[in-house]
């Protein structure tokens, strides 16, 4: 914790992180799709048929070149997603040593005597 800093920089650290690896498992995701049915994996030319509780969407079939579009077209935006976090995570980091973290007394309530008082 003492090179971080504080607890808050170690968690503006994990959100970029952690977008780092959105992002990564988006690529790998778009680069090497697993399509299954019902858990089971799929291979050209083989079908899925969905049923639910509900009858909503019940008797859907769809082909395994459906699915795999279907996934192909959803990856970047995990990619971005992953891109926004880190972005967002590295922002609130720059921002936080900037500012120099928060002082023990402000984050306690007390003003501190080298700030002017608001009138």
């Amino acid at each position: 914790m003492v090179i971080l800093g504080s607890w808050r920089r170690v968690a503006h650290l994990l959100i970029a992180v952690l977008g780092l690896g959105v992002m990564i498992w988006g690529a790998i995701a778009l680069t090497h799709p697993s399509i299954t049915c019902r858990g089971v994996e799929m291979h050209p030319g083989d079908v899925c048929a969905t049923s639910s509780f509900s009858q909503v969407g019940a008797g859907k079939v769809q082909t395994y070149e459906q699915r795999l579009s279907d996934a192909r077209f959803s990856q970047p935006f995990v990619i971005a997603i992953g891109g926004v976090m880190v972005g967002f995570g590295v922002m609130l980091l720059v921002q936080d040593v900037r500012r120099g973290g928060i002082s023990p007394s402000a984050a306690s309530g007390r003003r501190s005597a080298d700030r002017p008082q608001p009138e």
